[in-house]
């Protein structure tokens, strides 16, 4: 078996009778080469197995001849272990970033790793195409290597690196945050970035703070590096005053990541001082919108060469901070405008405008839908003997209150008229239960009136109270108005008989009834009684009326009103006295709504609706209806 061939690159002679000194029991065929220049001449001769390369060579250095070797295809799968002193972050970073497979520190110390690294890795089938080298030898001169290398040279290596990581930084960060994290991580790695401060002028004077102590400085010497920093951009930006500001810090390798109480630390135990300190603006469309402040402990560190770098760096970054920027107020934006508009319009249809822009919210379509009608008992006597302005702020308080239960529901309010509410469930977002969704809502208003604040009103003998009224049914969906003032709602019969329900509450005695539609489509989520059977003016077909309770008496929890739970055996023989009732059999039914009530009593309940048939039992004994009577009610009023 051939031995394996190892190429140096060494300028230093001692290191290199070290190295082979170190290496003389193994059966490597070794060769040194005084510099990158003359080594790489040598991989087309001595064709390596590996090569072992310094970084600080005369005439040409290691980063170039990595970069070299590993852009060309005959050579990059060439193992490279890189052996030197150089042991700073970026050095590390520029290392890997030219090629190089390994790194290790140069001392004699290091050796005995260095023998170990290349006992590995020489021994990895790395395929080198070998072939192809000796054929590319013949056409490798030192004037083909020096026009090959003038492309290559440190400062322009290092400047396409950073552009291809801004590149990248861009493509991925979806927010300023990340993408000053970016940032901040580059800088580290290009240049002895200790501490770093990035202040960026926001809209309505906020001005934007991200902090990275990546050396992890104490907190008495971090707050003196913030000193600086606000006092250089404060005299950069003389114009800018700022009204509020909001501050991201970053902890970093040398901080603890986190306090006693589990929350990010972003100082550490670093008591150094800071002894270089440089400022960079950034630039977009020849303005400056940002500060860049960076500090090391490393006395007159920032030499004009890592100015240079640093300041090329941040020029191809500024434009991707400042899109960072744009994206993040946009947002904020939109969030305050969505805030602003949830006010006067559903949410879901402003999705919808957001969505199609100009064009039309949507067409107007049929669909089954759930309407709410909500209105506050003797609201006129209320209005009268209350003052404008705190009858205005209790009815502000009211419409918050109401509005959030319909909302929690699913529900979208459609308008307010005076004191009453209209809302839609079902459009222009379809829920899987529109009327059971409407009947959530309702008992949720129901239960919130108790909270309501009545105490800046005059209230009326009765007390305060509202009625609610739902139906579900089939309506004509979509805007109506014209171009300049269009309301996304409802038309139709449905639309109709909600706001009759609504009205009829106070005949019935009822805070809430809904129509035998929402009955039949939710009948399985709650317990249901039926009011009555009415036929709606202009209408040959009754409705059934039903109020709606959220509990049997004795399962009922400690906040729930009265008028939202029943007794079982009260509702169980009113619903026998309904049946009797519609069967002509009055006298019967008389004994079921008898003991409905009296139940209803015991529990100190005033059953009006049992009460109500008695009434009616009692007339039609005395007065027989005709044979056509089908125990429904007319509705005169629209």
């Amino acid at each position: 078996m051939d031995k394996k061939r190892i190429l140096v690159f060494e300028s230093s002679q001692t290191f290199a009778d070290m190295l082979l000194e170190h290496l003389r029991e193994k059966e490597y065929e070794i060769k040194i080469a005084k510099d990158g220049f003359e080594g790489i001449k040598e991989v087309y001769n001595f064709l390596p197995s590996l090569i072992i390369t310094d970084i600080e060579m005369p005439l040409l250095g290691g980063y170039q001849a990595i970069r070299l070797l590993k852009s060309r295809v005959s050579t990059k799968n060439i193992p490279i272990i890189v052996f030197t002193s150089l042991d700073e972050t970026k050095d590390k970073f520029w290392i890997k970033e030219a090629g190089a497979d390994i790194y290790i520190e140069k001392s004699p110390e290091n050796l005995v790793v260095l023998s170990e690294k290349i006992e590995i890795i020489i021994n990895e089938n790395r395929d080198i195409d070998y072939e192809s080298i000796k054929i590319e030898s013949k056409k490798i001169t030192d004037n083909s290597l020096i026009e090959t290398l003038n492309g290559i040279l440190d400062n322009q290596l290092f400047q396409a690196t950073l552009v291809a990581m801004v590149a990248k930084l861009s493509e991925k960060a979806a927010s300023l945050d990340e993408t000053l994290q970016g940032v901040f991580s580059i800088l580290n790695k290009a240049c002895h970035s200790e501490i770093c401060t990035v202040m960026i002028k926001d809209t309505d004077e906020c001005l934007l703070v991200y902090n990275a102590n990546s050396a992890g400085y104490t907190d008495a010497i971090a707050d003196d590096f913030k000193a600086i920093t606000i006092a250089d951009f404060n005299k950069r930006f003389t114009d800018f005053k700022v009204m509020s500001n909001e501050i991201k810090d970053f902890y970093g390798p040398a901080a603890e990541p986190q306090n006693e109480d589990g929350s990010d630390k972003v100082t550490g135990e670093n008591n150094n001082r800071i002894e270089s300190y440089i400022l960079i603006p950034l630039v977009e469309a020849n303005q400056e919108f940002a500060t860049v402040h960076i500090g090391t402990s490393k006395k007159e560190y920032f030499s004009s060469f890592i100015k240079e770098t640093i300041e090329f760096f941040l020029s191809a970054a500024a434009p991707v901070i400042a899109n960072a920027l744009r994206l993040r107020q946009m947002i904020n934006l939109q969030k305050k405008t969505r805030v602003a508009f949830a006010r006067y319009v559903p949410v879901d249809v402003m999705d919808e405008i957001i969505k199609k822009s100009a064009a039309p919210v949507s067409q107007s379509e049929n669909r089954m839908v759930s309407i709410l009608f909500s209105d506050i008992r003797n609201f006129t006597k209320i209005s009268e003997n209350t003052p404008a302005r705190e009858l205005v702020n209790f009815l502000n308080e009211y419409f918050s209150m109401m509005g959030n239960e319909i909302i929690a529901e699913g529900g979208n309010i459609d308008k307010f008229i005076g004191d009453a509410i209209m809302a839609i469930f079902g459009a222009p977002r379809t829920l899987e239960n529109a009327s059971a969704s409407a009947v959530r809502a309702a008992i949720r208003m129901v239960k919130a009136l108790t909270k309501v604040d009545t105490s800046e009103i005059t209230l009326p003998d009765t007390g305060f109270g509202t009625g609610i009224g739902v139906n579900s049914g089939e309506c004509v969906v979509g805007n109506i108005g014209f171009q300049n003032k269009l309301d996304y709602t409802v038309i139709g019969d449905t639309v109709n008989l909600a706001s009759r329900l609504e009205g009829v509450t106070k005949y019935y005695h009822q805070a809430l009834i809904v129509s035998e539609y929402v009955y039949s489509a939710a009948k399985d989520n709650f317990i249901f009684r039926k009011v009555d059977s009415v036929r709606v003016k202009g209408k040959d077909q009754p409705v059934g009326l039903y109020t709606v309770y959220e509990s049997y008496s004795g399962e009922e929890e400690n906040d729930t009103p009265k008028i939202l739970y029943i007794n079982r055996e009260a509702l169980d023989q009113y619903n026998k006295g309904i049946k009797l009732y519609e069967m002509k059999e009055w006298k019967t039914a008389e004994q079921y709504f008898k003991k409905s009530f009296a139940i209803s009593e015991q529990e100190g309940k005033d059953d009006y609706l049992s009460s109500m048939y008695l009434s009616r039992i009692s007339e039609l004994l005395k007065n027989p209806p005709p044979d056509n009577w089908d125990a429904t009610i007319t509705m005169t009023d629209k």
